[in-house]
């Protein structure tokens, strides 16, 4: 799991990147950047996270934010 940060000039360069082989084919964008000759860093990070990748994922997290801030204000 892990966030990816472009810069703004790069953004402009991506979205005109064409869809790579293997972004198709794995469903990575970060694959169309590599693919295209450009390089990404990566860092590991012991902090637990929970991916959101559908809208259940994302009402999950919503959820456990609220409760994470419910119990903050007690």
């Amino acid at each position: 799991m892990g966030i990816y940060a472009y810069t703004k000039d790069f953004l402009y360069t991506f979205k005109n990147l064409p869809v790579s082989y293997l972004e198709n084919a794995e469903r990575l964008e970060q694959l169309r950047a590599i693919e295209a000759g450009y390089k990404i860093k990566t860092i590991e990070t012991k902090f637990e996270s929970i991916g959101v990748d559908t809208e259940e994922d994302l009402q999950r997290v919503e959820a456990a934010l609220k409760a994470r801030a419910d119990r903050g204000n007690k």
